[in-house]
């Protein structure tokens, strides 16, 4: 999304991808949004505390601990229920509500805002620098995301405000 106007972002963002897998019951999901300047080149933050590349917030999800607590989600954040492991049905588009971690940023007109959506983390750096890695993944096959009509995947995100509005 290329932003028109100056805009703030801040807060927690919910990501709702419609997925489906051409075989396989499970899978998981690594989502950033990335901070484009105004000629499309990434403007790196804070990551992992020893990097400066990273993205505006990031989130992942194994599609088969989609269960929402109704009770404790709100429009913006989206709360596991973690109860019960719900199998995907190969083929079949299903709902995944996705929580991004929560940020702040500011945009400028002309600068954009890139969701990068893929089966593995989405920074990756040498294993000796960081721990904290998602490696033992169940993704098998495509998966495949689905937009539009009734499969309408899309990200709430908070927006602040302008003065005086």
């Amino acid at each position: 999304m290329t932003f028109d106007e100056p805009v703030e972002l801040v807060g927690g963002v919910r990501a709702v991808l419609h997925v489906s897998t051409d075989g396989a019951e499970d899978a998981d999901l690594f989502l950033a949004l990335v901070k484009l300047d105004a000629v499309g080149t990434p403007v790196g933050f804070a990551h992992y505390g020893q990097f400066e590349d990273g993205p505006v917030a990031q989130g992942w999800l194994r599609a088969s601990h989609r269960e929402l607590d109704d009770e404790r989600s709100t429009d913006l954040h989206p709360v596991l229920a973690h109860r019960r492991a719900l199998p995907l049905v190969p083929g079949e588009p299903t709902r995944l509500d996705i929580e991004v971690w929560p940020s702040g940023t500011r945009f400028e007109a002309g600068e954009q805002l890139l969701l990068v959506v893929q089966g593995s983390d989405v920074m990756r750096y040498p294993e000796h620098l960081t721990y904290a890695r998602h490696t033992d993944t169940v993704n098998v096959g495509r998966t495949t995301v689905h937009t539009g009509g009734r499969h309408d995947s899309h990200l709430l995100v908070p927006v602040v405000p302008a003065a005086g509005t």
